[in-house]
């Protein structure tokens, strides 16, 4: 709550993020709200400022701070601590024993985001009166992603928390109590992110190139889609998909979403990843550029640090080791994903040579040189993460078709995507889709395989229940390995939320945290 009084008060606009154009607006600080907005020079350094806290949040403000991966993945089972150099808050999130004094169990920057939102929100509008080079289109582009942008921060808030404040105005008066109560997660997907994101879409302008590193009309669809899925919402998370097939790409074709010609080839599948401006499958995704933001410093990138995540060891033995396997399957993801043959060198054998977001070729035959990787994945390299993309949403489309009971189209789709990774596609008679709860799972395996590292896999296992299902067992292996004599497994379902941090608490007195976590 501190954070949002003073970003409010004052707009704390850090260093440019790497957003394209943003990138040559110089930064503004310490301005306050009735000498800023009178330009479109303001606009411009405002949206910069809106769109560095949102990737601030997201990869992180210094090295291991990746949000982006502690919220949306090392809670689940693609990510396991690295035991060798672990500490306190990376064995609490692996072993599912999150107290209130782990450091991501703050929320305030998100609320930072929220905050320079509702300013751009509330002063926009204002702005063509003193700047004639400022027309309705210039406001209603900037108000869009704005809205957008404030839908998706109060989205993690939900996903990971729960129930959450809510503002939607400016805090502006220091006379005014700036503690609240959190409101009903139900309340705020309704009322809030749904709202804001259907205003966005009314004030996108329609049909244009997708602007990659922006929220664009595809990725709006896509985030309603994704709401919708939250709140099991099949019918309306369809309709949000078709018309995201209807948006443009990056390079200026309809998504389609007719088939798996409409997805990045399956020669040119890393592209998604290192150069998606160019991808025929890029929605959203944020531009970390070094010279710009220095290192993104991942705990899943690859460096010569000693991070404290690693790929899990049931995942690698289920899916990345076979790779390596005389036999073995065609699919063309696990050896552009993971260093799979350094396992096998026992000086690399740590599973934490991430590849994804790199532009390294394939390894068919051997454990990547020490060369190659230092010229692939020295720390200046420039890092994409998606935050949405066409597999993406054809999986989650399966999905909402799946609880539809379209299982033939849901069956079609789920294919498309096995198609161009260069799997077998599942005959409609095979045990692993013939029925609604089997398709579930198996689309649930596909989005795990095709979207590691990509922030989803948690809110995957929350949105469709399978929490307990599938981390009880992981969370077994790891209680045994690391000495436990009670092995519980996953047992308290109420600890699907993160809890609030022990510093939003003291902050605001009238929160109530999350049960489960003794407060």
């Amino acid at each position: 709550m501190k954070t949002i009084k003073y970003t409010c008060i004052f707009m704390l606009l850090l260093t440019m993020g790497s957003c394209k154009k943003y990138l040559t607006e110089a930064p503004v600080s310490q301005v306050s709200s009735d000498k800023f907005y009178k330009s479109k020079y303001d606009i411009d350094a405002a949206m910069a400022g809106m769109y560095s806290a949102f990737q601030l949040t997201m990869v992180g403000e210094s090295q291991f701070n990746d949000r982006y991966h502690y919220w949306g993945e090392f809670r689940a089972d693609n990510f396991d601590r690295f035991l060798s150099y672990t500490n306190t808050y990376t064995t609490e999130i692996a072993l599912n024993a999150l107290t209130t004094d782990n450091p991501f169990a703050d929320w305030s920057r998100l609320y930072t985001v929220i905050a320079r939102a509702n300013s751009n929100i509330k002063y926009i509008p204002g702005v063509p009166a003193l700047d004639n080079n400022v027309t309705q289109a210039v406001v209603n582009a900037n108000l869009a992603q704005s809205y957008a942008i404030r839908a998706i921060a109060y989205f993690y808030l939900v996903r990971v928390w729960g129930d959450a404040p809510v503002w939607l105005e400016p805090y502006e008066d220091s006379q005014v109590a700036a503690e609240r109560e959190r409101i009903k997660a139900s309340q705020i997907l309704d009322d809030v992110i749904i709202k804001d994101l259907k205003t966005a879409y009314d004030l996108t302008v329609k049909n244009q190139n997708a602007s990659v590193y922006y929220m664009n009309e595809g990725a709006i669809c896509a985030a309603l889609a994704d709401a919708y899925m939250w709140k099991k919402d099949y019918t309306n998370a369809i309709l949000w998909i078709n018309n995201l097939f209807k948006a443009r790409n990056p390079k200026g074709a309809l998504y389609t979403g007719t088939s798996d010609a409409n997805l990045e080839p399956t020669a040119s599948w890393k592209s998604i990843f290192t150069a998606p401006a160019a991808s025929v499958e890029t929605i959203w995704s944020i531009h970390w550029d070094f010279t710009t933001n220095s290192c993104a410093c991942m705990q899943i990138s690859y460096s010569p640090n000693n991070r404290q995540m690693q790929l899990d060891p049931l995942l690698y033995a289920s899916y990345f080791l076979p790779q390596t396997q005389p036999v073995h399957t065609n699919d063309i993801r696990p050896k552009q994903t993971l260093d799979v043959y350094a396992v096998a060198n026992p000086t690399l054998n740590n599973r934490d040579r991430f590849l994804k977001f790199y532009p390294s070729p394939s390894n068919p035959v051997g454990a990547i040189p020490t060369t190659e990787l230092n010229l692939y994945y020295n720390q200046n390299t420039p890092v994409y993460l998606p935050m949405y993309r066409l597999s993406d949403m054809y999986l989650l489309y399966a999905e909402a078709l799946n609880g539809n009971n379209d299982l033939p189209n849901a069956l079609k789709y789920l294919n498309f995507v096995r198609k161009r990774a260069n799997v077998d596609q599942y005959p409609a008679t095979d045990v692993k889709v013939n029925t609604k709860a089997a398709m579930e799972n198996a689309i649930l395996e596909e989005r795990q395989y095709e979207l590691i590292g990509e922030g989803k896999r948690w809110f995957d296992l929350v949105r469709t229940n399978k929490v307990k299902e599938i981390m009880d067992p992981v969370l077994k292996d790891r209680q045994l390995r690391n000495g436990n004599t009670d092995i519980a497994g996953f047992t308290d379902v109420r600890r699907y939320y993160w809890p609030l941090s022990r510093a939003v608490m003291n902050a605001n007195k009238k929160l109530v945290q999350n049960p489960g976590y003794g407060e």
